[in-house]
């Protein structure tokens, strides 16, 4: 019976395939693979939640644009009804290129790409609509869906990966990567429907909703973790959609769920009533990112 894997699509062009791919394939060395495409990472989350697929490959962070918020939000209101848990990560170095049908000497009218792929070139964008005012620059729900656009037509240019550039017979109008910075990376969160097992150097991810009204809440619970060495990995307030000035709030701390540590924090967090609603546990999973 074969693993089902849904990704970003909607084609093998995309990074989300990639990481897929390099997950999936190569590290953890499965042969039999169905590779699934979904049109936005809610998609991806809803299909794990149904168990339409296996597994489902999300970006969460990139080193230059930061947190994926549409990632936090898709996995928040699919765990909530539906049920899902973060497995596993992978980073992919990311290279994006700037490409076009022909290399022709006529401006192009239209530049297409995923938001995040043109916030992680937008000095790149920012010249280049700085040479040709009447450049329109549009977001597509991948890379991609926008190489694809512009494999039909001369007036379009993309930022897009190089198996875009292969797939859809694109030319590179410049030889390199466009990205701000030379080493961009993306982590990807391998999400299914139960957490990993504990391998010694995990990280384990929260979603709370703290209590505006009391002061200094945040302070407050990152001092319980930090009181007990707990490491704080990442923060990131996400805005609640409908509510004003009202956060979610990402925690992802070292170690694992079931680790004494944790749990005793946890319980302190919960006596002091300091969130609007439980704690909402996301995964635990093995670190390969942090030192």
């Amino acid at each position: 019976m074969s693993t089902k894997v849904g990704y970003l699509g909607p084609n093998m062009s995309t990074f989300g395939y990639i990481a897929a791919e390099d997950f999936f394939a190569k590290k953890q060395g499965e042969s039999s693979i169905d590779f699934m495409a979904y049109k936005s990472h809610e998609e991806v989350c809803l299909a794990v939640g149904k168990k339409e697929v296996n597994y489902g490959v999300v970006a969460i962070e990139n080193v230059i644009d930061g947190v994926v918020t549409e990632t936090i939000r898709a996995i928040e209101d699919v765990d909530g009804h539906l049920g899902l848990k973060v497995w596993a990560e992978s980073v992919v170095p990311i290279e994006l290129f700037y490409l076009r049908k022909e290399n022709i000497s006529e401006p192009p009218k239209k530049l297409l790409s995923h938001a995040v792929a043109i916030r992680q070139c937008s000095e790149f964008v920012s010249q280049l609509r700085e040479d040709n005012r009447e450049l329109i620059v549009e977001v597509r729900d991948s890379t991609g869906v926008a190489a694809e656009e512009a494999s039909t037509d001369h007036d379009i240019v993309v930022i897009a990966s190089s198996k875009a550039c292969e797939m859809y017979n694109l030319t590179r109008i410049y030889p390199l990567s466009v990205t701000d910075h030379k080493n961009s990376k993306t982590r990807f969160w391998i999400i299914g429907k139960e957490h990993a097992n504990k391998t010694g150097k995990d990280k384990t991810c929260f979603l709370i909703n703290l209590e505006q009204s009391m002061p200094g809440t945040l302070a407050k619970t990152l001092s319980i973790f930090s009181d007990k060495k707990i490491n704080l990995l990442l923060i990131y307030p996400c805005p609640i959609p409908g509510k004003h000035w009202e956060y979610t709030f990402l925690l992802e701390f070292e170690g694992y769920v079931t680790d004494k540590k944790m749990v005793d924090a946890w319980s302190e967090f919960r006596k002091l009533g300091l969130s609007l609603n439980p704690p909402r546990f996301i995964g635990s999973y093995q670190d390969i990112t942090s030192k």
